[in-house]
């Protein structure tokens, strides 16, 4: 019985040393020399109050018949470290894939779609130049490390906005079946109509696509006041990108009375008609369809002015 008192002694003793210990460690928490101090001292506010300049290049992706290398300017200013508003302009060059080389190289040429094979590649869309008007969201910073050696500030950043997309397409042609109305025609007559569709393959017409554009990207600081970039970018928006007939009844469906109603799945099914029911055909807008338009960018950003602000 003793000893079961001395045990029970020595453990009460030892809880309540546990006790005091931890209530005296807390203590030590709440009144030592960090109590009440900012999770962050001396934060360096990168964006707070700064206009940005960033000269970029991007290239587009998953072109199905031409590729865009744009140049171009955003100029961003930011009324807080995590929000800001920017402009852009970017200018391009077309590049054809492989694609469109080996349809102006191979393909049959002299049907509804493609009058003469070697102008093929006049006749697809392609995008001129791009501005856009955007906000821009940073949810997120911190630091980056290479090899323990190269240390970086970055920050992960969205954007959100609406672009104006210039853009050059095939010209509607003036009236279906072109390649129809041979029919009773003298040979000049008949060339004449021929020749008419072949022109109306190399006819092109501008104009101004506006659509919304969202992304986000990554920013790297290599000092306070200069940073690079890397950025992907959606621009969703319809257009004939092939300049094809993708929509007239004749390209769909056959002739008149034709119960069936095949419908194509890509754009390449299109190309080569080889029946005589499929040659009446005409480029209008109903041609255009809708391209998500994504691209990958690189910018080096310079911040003014050059000294940031820094916190307490």
């Amino acid at each position: 019985m003793a000893s079961m008192k001395r045990l029970i002694g020595t453990l009460v003793l030892a809880g309540a040393s546990l006790v005091t210990s931890s209530a005296a460690a807390q203590d030590i928490q709440i009144r030592g020399p960090l109590a009440g101090a900012r999770s962050v001292a001396r934060l360096v506010r990168y964006r707070e109050n700064r206009l940005s300049l960033t000269p970029t290049v991007g290239i587009t992706l998953q072109d199905e018949f031409s590729r865009e290398l744009f140049f171009g300017l955003r100029a961003n200013y930011h009324f807080a470290d995590w929000i800001g508003v920017g402009l852009g302009f970017a200018g391009a060059a077309g590049l054809d894939t492989s694609l469109t080389t080996q349809i102006a190289s191979r393909s049959p040429g002299n049907t509804a779609n493609i009058a003469r094979r070697a102008n093929f590649p006049d006749q697809i869309g392609r995008r001129n130049y791009m501005i856009d008007l955007y906000a821009t969201f940073i949810p997120l910073r911190g630091k980056f490390a290479l090899f323990q050696n190269l240390v970086a500030d970055l920050d992960l950043y969205f954007v959100a906005g609406v672009a104006v997309v210039g853009v050059t397409e095939r010209a509607d042609t003036p009236a279906a079946g072109l390649q129809s109305q041979t029919a009773g025609l003298d040979a000049v007559a008949a060339a004449n109509v021929r020749a008419a569709w072949a022109r109306s393959q190399t006819e092109r017409a501008s104009r101004l696509a506006v659509a919304p554009t969202f992304g986000f990207g990554l920013n790297f600081f290599i000092n306070r006041f200069v940073s690079v970039n890397v950025e992907y970018r959606a621009t969703p928006f319809s257009w004939n990108r092939s300049g094809t007939d993708e929509n007239s009844t004749a390209t769909r469906c056959g002739p008149a009375g034709n119960a069936s109603c095949e419908g194509f799945s890509d754009l390449v099914s299109t190309y080569f008609e080889t029946t005589a029911a499929r040659r009446v055909s005409r480029i209008t807008s109903d041609d255009r369809s809708l391209s998500f338009n994504q691209m990958v960018s690189l910018g080096v950003s310079i911040f003014l002015p050059t000294s940031p602000r820094v916190g307490p």
